[in-house]
């Protein structure tokens, strides 16, 4: 096999066009790396959000239940209103009713 300077000159261009691909190709690398790092952070902020978010809604369903015992049902609105209508009805109608002045 002969050697000559085109030969030569080819596998040196050849070898710097490797390198550079080289280069890039780890400059990529690092910066796919990056971006994952990133989105992994970006999913752990999400992640605890989500939690966060959870624990919220939990709390208000307990806060919602409680409440909602406290809230009186149609008959006992009914019966309130029956007592305040003939609690007020003059005297004449219910003469049981007559405060002793």
């Amino acid at each position: 096999m002969n050697l000559s300077p085109e030969i030569l000159q080819q596998a040196r261009a050849a070898l710097i066009d490797a390198a550079q691909q080289k280069v890039n190709l780890v400059a990529a690398i690092k910066e796919q790396g990056r971006k994952i790092f990133e989105l992994e952070r970006e999913v752990q902020k999400q992640q605890t959000g989500r939690v966060a978010a959870e624990e919220a809604l939990t709390a208000a369903r307990i806060e919602l239940e409680a409440i909602r015992t406290q809230i009186p049902s149609d008959a006992t609105v009914n019966a309130y209103q029956a007592l305040s209508e003939y609690l007020s009805a003059p005297a004449e109608i219910h003469p049981q009713l007559r405060v002793a002045a």
